[in-house]
């Protein structure tokens, strides 16, 4: 029910001992990674301490679940995210904007469907505009009996249920455990794992920690609430990558942005689906693709384009003209 951050230092400690400032690059490069982590771990220490287990709850249409505290009743859930309902609301608002603009010659500004990128921009703007002022804190006992009651008043969950909610999800959690093993089929999660990261991404090119952080998505649905062997993600990554994908590095040029690793890793794709090779150019010449803009090399051994003579006086048909004269001489 609590919303809560995971503040991370730039400084770590290195094997020898000492303290240094952390490859911030490589860090900001997998946040979708490092949060499908933190999501994992925090609930298997609450399910494992607490003797509870999780379940997938589809919040918005179309998307992916999210994992949930299992036998936690839905109206319950949806009484605490009234935060929730108002960046939706804000949400929907922005996105018929979005659609909807035009410029100043009446044409469509934008595509008329949003994608998945300006769908999270304009997410964060909602948020934005939504976020109420901060209260000033309350003790923890204050605000759970505060909680209680307004959940008892508001929520439309009987009584009873808010009052026993703990036995009523270890009751749940003892369900799910009896029907659901803790087994995980590398090889099936492999081919579930890449197929989804193929789909999400963009063109079904995708990095590494794409693959990582949906291994540990599919992890947490698995397992529901379970502590898992360590390194069993990066096991199912590695067996997405080698039979499933296939490296196509050599075909895009790193970005301005990324200069070494691990800052410019290997591009991944579906096998069977490898982009085109990039078109033939001329020597010396540059080429416009939907993949990069390109100078072939001076030793290129593609025949160049022949270069125009410029015409000749001998050429040309003579002129009287005093200024086509001043012209060839």
């Amino acid at each position: 029910m609590l919303h809560d951050h995971r503040l991370l230092s730039v400084k770590g400690q290195r094997l020898d001992g000492k303290w240094g400032s952390v490859h911030s690059t490589a860090l900001l490069e997998k946040p979708d990674a490092a949060s499908a982590l933190y999501n994992e771990l925090v609930a298997a220490e609450v399910c494992e301490a607490l003797r509870l287990a999780t379940e997938p709850r589809t919040v918005t249409p179309r998307r992916r679940p999210v994992m949930q505290i299992a036998g936690v009743p839905h109206e319950l859930i949806r009484w605490t995210s009234r935060r929730s309902d108002q960046i939706a609301a804000c949400l929907e608002d922005l996105e018929h904007e979005y659609v909807t603009a035009v410029d100043d010659d009446g044409e469509p500004k934008f595509l008329p469907v949003v994608s998945e990128r300006a769908r999270a921009k304009l997410n964060r703007i909602a948020a934005r505009k939504t976020r109420p002022s901060k209260q000033s804190a309350r003790p923890l006992a204050q605000l759970r009996a505060w909680w209680k009651a307004s959940a008892i008043l508001t929520s439309e969950v009987a009584a009873d249920v808010i009052t026993s909610l703990l036995e009523y999800a270890r009751a749940a959690a003892a369900a799910i455990r009896a029907r659901v093993a803790a087994v995980v089929d590398v090889a099936l999660a492999a081919v579930d794992v890449a197929a989804t990261v193929f789909v999400m991404n963009d063109r079904g090119r995708f990095h590494r920690r794409h693959l990582l952080a949906e291994a540990r998505r599919h992890l947490a649905l698995v397992l529901r609430g379970r502590r898992r062997d360590p390194g069993l993600d990066d096991g199912i990554v590695v067996a997405a990558i080698s039979t499933h994908c296939l490296d196509i590095s050599g075909r895009f040029p790193a970005s301005r942005s990324s200069t070494s690793a691990p800052c410019s890793p290997a591009r991944w794709c579906a096998r069977n689906c490898a982009p085109p090779p990039p078109p033939p150019c001329e020597a010396g010449r540059t080429t416009s693709s939907p993949i990069s803009r390109r100078r072939c090399p001076s030793s290129c051994s593609r025949p160049s384009r022949p270069t125009p003579s410029r015409p000749t006086p001998s050429t040309t048909t003579k002129s009287s003209s005093p200024a086509a004269a001043r012209r060839w001489t």
